[in-house]
């Protein structure tokens, strides 16, 4: 094998590495932390162990096929055809790098990202298969501020933001980036209020605005709970039934019970619904266009935040003090 051959086959291999990273969840979200060097040789590293894997499944199955069969058949004219050595194993590691990453991105969400897929609270669509990946890692490897977020957008926690122009934005974390690490990630936040801190003591101001969407957006997620709990009765209405009928022996008595709790979910569903009604017939009002999107370099500082902790435990006097 010539120079130049050898160059090529290199070349060939750590593009299938590249790919691989590109497509396999937990490695392309390693590999966009990465930078320069480390991301060429976790390129060539994958292509490497992808190439060497090729080589020795075609190796292994290669005895199993007697002469002028297909699969040989292919392989010799791909040899030919490719003025490279080994170009046809090559070739097929290329493939594997799609198929390969493909079939171990399917494990993945039951290893990595085995946290149940859970809709999407403002915009009604499932989080995808990398976003469960993403999400899972970042609460493990995230920084402090990433896993901050995470924690924020899973739990739907107000987060308190103060960016370095000192305007504050207190609200809900809908989409964190599976790059949040990076210089160029942003984050969506729904915002509750907005505000300045005072140049000299950092206060908060006293002006702040208020956006009343956070409401809608509650009132969302209330139709969305009761939803599942009236779809999840539904769905194991006849184990509980036939549960209850075994531990009490009244079979009318039970029927009765899950008829009325039925109706009280239904119930509550439809005043829920009614409530997400009543905002959707104000014209032009549309939740989306109330997201703020944040640079993550623009924010100096992160908080949860408690409308009713400082309330609790800064506006009384300390009983000491009073003495």
């Amino acid at each position: 094998m010539g120079a130049g051959s050898s160059a090529i086959a290199v070349l060939i291999l750590v593009i299938s590495g590249y790919i691989f990273n590109l497509i396999f969840h937990p490695v392309r979200y390693f590999s966009s932390r990465a930078e320069g060097q480390k991301l060429f040789f976790m390129s060539a590293g994958s292509g490497i162990l992808l190439g060497a894997f090729v080589f020795l499944v075609v190796s292994g199955l290669k005895p199993h096929f007697a002469e002028g069969t297909w699969p040989l058949r292919l392989a010799q004219f791909v040899n030919q055809s490719i003025p490279v050595p080994y170009a046809f194993r090559l070739i097929l590691a290329l493939i594997g790098s799609v198929v390969l990453s493909s079939l171990l991105n399917l494990l993945s969400v039951k290893v990595v990202g085995g946290a149940k897929e859970k809709q999407h609270l403002l915009k009604g669509t499932s989080r995808t298969r990398a976003q469960r990946v993403y999400d899972r890692l970042t609460e493990t490897n995230g920084s402090s501020m990433a896993q901050l977020f995470r924690r924020a957008a899973d739990k739907q926690s107000l987060v308190m933001l103060t960016l370095k122009s000192r305007k504050i934005y207190c609200g809900r974390i809908f989409e964190v980036p599976a790059n949040i690490d990076a210089a160029d990630a942003c984050i969506e936040i729904l915002p509750s209020f907005s505000a300045y801190r005072d140049k000299d003591s950092l206060r908060m101001g006293e002006h702040r605005t208020d956006y009343p969407v956070i409401e809608l957006w509650i009132a969302r997620q209330r139709l969305y709970t009761l939803e599942e709990n009236l779809r999840l009765f539904d769905l194991n209405a006849k184990r509980l039934y036939l549960k209850m009928v075994g531990a009490h022996s009244n079979p009318g008595l039970v029927n009765k019970f899950l008829r009325r709790t039925r109706r009280m979910l239904e119930t509550q569903r439809n005043e829920a619904h009614d409530v997400v009604e009543g905002f959707q017939g104000r014209k032009d009002f549309d939740v989306e266009d109330w997201i703020k999107v944040i640079s993550i370099k623009e924010v100096e500082s992160a908080s949860f935040y408690d409308p009713d902790a400082y309330t609790a435990w800064f506006s009384k006097t300390p009983a000491a003090a009073t003495v």
